[in-house]
């Protein structure tokens, strides 16, 4: 029987999209973090892109090859900023402040429809809800779950930030399962790609899995899988009208 339910959360809890206007828009924040934190450069803003934005893609390539993740300050200083000429203590100070802004200016991030309602339906079901995500920012995700005022149906968050951990890394899913306290045969997951939310729970023994469709899909899912979720779903709704009917409630 399902008793906790965890969530991924780009593409899954969130619909999100990127394009070249994001590219602009994480310039000129990262431009304005590092002026407010006199740092200096010898670039432009743009320019200065041109260089991090390609390193940064660099570690986000290694890491999902390793599946292991660094700290902020560790990501920034040693691999977007690397071969950069700039003040690396005060580059330390703010990562975490950089991290958090990429997170959220590089993609346009909205809720979900109908997230808070299932999010609801499954408390009512009396369920542990847990959000498990591949974030290289700390603190990002609890600030994002409260700015759209759903942190207070989440009885725990695991970050690949804070463990060191990347889905599809069995560990990040074996610290959630220890955190909720349950079986992994009594855990749910929700995701939205093939390659890290559906693998990765299948490895750990998961009950029951399920995929919703994002922008994220088709670009991290490339190749054969030789998994399958359990329900393929297209509203998030579903979620809860599938375990209500499962539970018999």
């Amino acid at each position: 029987m399902i008793k906790a339910v965890m969530f991924d959360m780009g593409g899954t809890i969130e619909d999100l999209y990127t394009c070249e206007r994001n590219e602009k828009a994480t310039a000129l924040a990262l431009d304005k973090i590092l002026k407010s934190h006199d740092i200096t450069t010898p670039y432009g803003a743009e320019e200065l892109w041109a260089i991090v934005g390609p390193q940064l893609l660099a570690y986000k390539k290694q890491s999902e090859k390793t599946m292991m993740e660094l700290k902020p300050e560790e990501i920034w200083p040693d691999y977007a900023f690397k071969g950069i000429e700039v003040d690396r203590q005060k580059l330390i100070d703010c990562s975490e402040e950089i991290a958090a802004m990429w997170e959220v200016t590089n993609f346009d991030r909205k809720l979900r429809p109908h997230v808070k309602e299932m999010l609801e339906g499954l408390k009512e079901l009396g369920l542990y809800v847990a959000a498990v995500s591949n974030t290289g920012s700390l603190f990002e995700v609890f600030d994002i779950l409260k700015e759209y005022g759903i942190r207070q149906y989440f009885d725990d968050v695991t970050l690949s930030s804070l463990i060191g951990y990347r889905k599809p890394h069995p560990n990040i899913f074996k610290v959630a399962i220890a955190q909720s306290g349950f079986e992994p045969e009594e855990c749910a997951f929700v995701g939205d790609t093939l390659s890290r939310d559906v693998v990765g729970p299948r490895k750990v023994g998961y009950g029951k899995v399920f995929k919703i469709n994002s922008f994220l899909s088709p670009l991290k899912d490339i190749g054969k899988f030789d998994v399958a979720p359990d329900y393929e779903i297209t509203d998030i709704y579903e979620v809860y009208e599938i375990l209500k009917k499962e539970l018999g409630k």
